[in-house]
């Protein structure tokens, strides 16, 4: 009776076992294409039509249960498949590998983002597999393994924007107040801030209704998602524009700022009994007047290029071009990462200026002879609109600097602080210089260091620092420039290789770049027109056009866009493109 129970209870748990082992085998039938490595649809290349397997029951053998169990259990750790799905609303999907950005607010000029890293990769040859909820929700989302996006406080926000707003318009506004008047000069200012604060909100209010979230979307993006491929297209046009307008009016600068540190230096060594120069110049008189200044010696003497050291050192002829030498290697490095270490030198550089205008203007006191006048506009008053559209541009990346802001709800009011500063910047250096400046006020240049003595101490502070300053922030511009070009390049020809990076490619744009530098720097070196082209011709598209449309286009999708509203925002657009139409009536002379 034992020996039949021990009998009944085997064939009863052998049973059991048949019963488990060919659930197993179905469901292994079920998912074999996914799970096993030996008789994949993966493995059998696509197409192939996999013999259906058939379960056969095992019949008794000579073999141990525990031996059979053994081997099932060997069997099924063995079935592995390197693209395994356990969650199928994470459907793997084949996505190009996307170019890396890591942005940095730098430099004098309102232009693209600077990248610390490597902006082109080449293509792997092995695929990038990602999954829907990475590629929508982001690395950050999904940990993937990429470092949470550094965020910054209002203050630091608040100062990014007010140093990469700060450029090279500092040392003209003199020279826009000049051409306008006083008094309309600075309601022009402040009105001009405040229409360029208005476009730059509705920016960043559109991209935070439209954005994708966990995407770093910029104003071009946001152009193709709201308004179409050729608001695309325009808004990365013009900010090539930009770009290519700083680098010609840094390379001016650049061009002056050597010329006149060396001639200080070649006369302090070479020419000790040289007569006095008059602290105060007027450019524009030199050769016509000798009440304004004193003849200097040839060396010292720019405008009479008789002398061996000035056919030699020559600011329209060869400054350029010994410039274009010196700075050529600078330009080619793969990675601008040791120039971004000299952001400080910007705060730096306008800090100085404001206390340089500051003392000048205390030692000569107050100048108004006719204050009545000053409350009249100048016909030329065009001259400072078209400068203050490039002064307060920073549109093209305002999306990617307040986006590290760490309260994003804050964005409004720290937007606001920061032009409230960057219009009393302004407003203090070109009002109190004018206001102040000795001479006729028509002498004021549109680089007002031309205005001082090539001997006087805080002049040649200024004009070292701001050479030193500009030649680190002239590659990163150039950096800037050629990956902008490659992109483009990359986005127009897909299929071809002609936007990755090479040694070639860059030399070649290089070139091009500081061909176009050179020919403005010896045919046509006036900042002053060159700031109010630029500013009229980008801030049209940038401040005036894009920013309304966007504003339009996100109003009609949401039914809210009214006739008023429709108006305002038409105005806004037909405003820039009288700003661009008046530039070329007047005279800069």
């Amino acid at each position: 009776m034992l020996l039949y129970s021990l009998i009944t209870m085997r064939d009863l748990i052998r049973n059991y076992k048949m019963i488990i082992k060919g659930k197993n085998q179905d469901s292994d039938s079920e998912t074999e294409p996914l799970m096993s490595s030996s008789s994949s649809s993966a493995s059998q290349g696509f197409g192939t039509v996999r013999e259906p397997q058939i379960f056969k029951q095992e019949s008794y053998s000579t073999e141990s249960e525990e031996d059979r169990a053994r081997q099932m259990e060997k069997k099924l750790n063995s079935a592995t498949t390197p693209f395994s799905i356990q969650n199928p609303i994470k459907k793997q999907l084949l996505f190009p590998p996307s170019y890396s950005s890591g942005p940095e607010v730098n430099g004098l000029v309102a232009s693209a983002g600077l990248f610390d890293n490597h902006i082109y990769q080449k293509i792997p040859s092995e695929p990038t597999f990602v999954s829907i909820e990475k590629d929508i929700l982001g690395d950050a989302v999904t940990g993937f393994g990429k470092e949470k996006q550094h965020t910054h406080n209002s203050v630091v926000t608040i100062f990014a924007v007010w140093n990469t707003t700060m450029g090279s318009s500092l040392l003209a506004m003199s020279w826009g107040l000049e051409k306008t008047g006083l008094f309309p000069g600075i309601l022009i200012n402040v009105l001009i801030a405040a229409l360029c604060l208005y476009t730059a909100y509705v920016l960043l209010s559109v991209n935070q209704k439209h954005g994708m979230l966990g995407q770093n979307i910029e104003v071009p993006d946001l152009c193709r998602m709201l308004i179409g491929k050729w608001a695309e297209v325009l808004a990365k046009i013009f900010s090539l524009v930009v770009l290519i307008g700083a680098n010609i009016v840094y390379w001016i600068l650049m061009s002056n700022f050597l010329y006149n540190s060396v001639v200080f230096i070649y006369g302090v060594f070479m020419d000790n009994a040289m007569i006095e120069e008059n602290p105060v110049l007027c450019p524009k008189q030199i050769n016509l007047s000798l009440n304004d200044t004193v003849i200097l010696p040839q060396s010292f003497n720019h405008f009479n290029a008789n002398t061996t050291f000035d056919k030699v050192w020559n600011l329209y002829t060869t400054v350029p071009i010994f410039l274009a030498v010196v700075m050529f290697p600078l330009l080619n490095f793969k990675s601008p990462t040791f120039f971004t270490k000299f952001n400080s030198l910007g705060t730096i550089s306008v800090g100085y200026l404001l206390l340089f205008v500051a003392v000048k203007a205390s030692n000569w006191g107050v100048n108004l002879p006719n204050l009545t006048a000053e409350f009249y506009l100048k016909p030329s008053f065009c001259a400072l609109t078209g400068m203050l559209s490039l002064s307060y541009f920073i549109h093209n990346i305002i999306v990617s600097i307040m986006r590290n802001n760490q309260h994003q709800e804050h964005n409004g009011r720290d937007l606001s602080i920061a032009f409230g500063l960057i219009t009393f910047t302004y407003i203090f250096i070109g009002v109190v210089f004018y206001v102040s400046f000795p001479l006729m006020k028509s002498c004021i240049e549109d680089n007002i260091l031309n205005n001082f003595s090539k001997r006087d101490t805080l002049t040649i502070i200024a004009r070292v620092l701001l050479l030193f300053q500009l030649f680190t922030v002239f590659p990163l511009i150039s950096f800037m420039l050629r990956n902008d070009v490659l992109v483009n390049i990359n986005a127009i020809f897909k299929d071809c290789r002609l936007g990755e990076f090479s040694y070639a490619k860059v030399v070649a744009i290089n070139s091009v770049v500081l061909f176009v530098c050179i020919m403005f720097a010896c045919f046509l070196p006036r900042i002053g027109t060159l700031i109010r082209y630029t500013g009229a011709l980008s801030g049209l598209v940038y401040i005036f056009l894009l920013p309304s449309l966007l504003k339009m286009a996100s109003l009609k999708k949401e039914r809210s866009l009214t006739a008023a509203k429709f108006v305002f925002h038409v105005i806004i657009i037909i405003i820039g493109v009288l700003n661009l139409i008046s530039q070329f009536f007047i005279n800069d002379k």
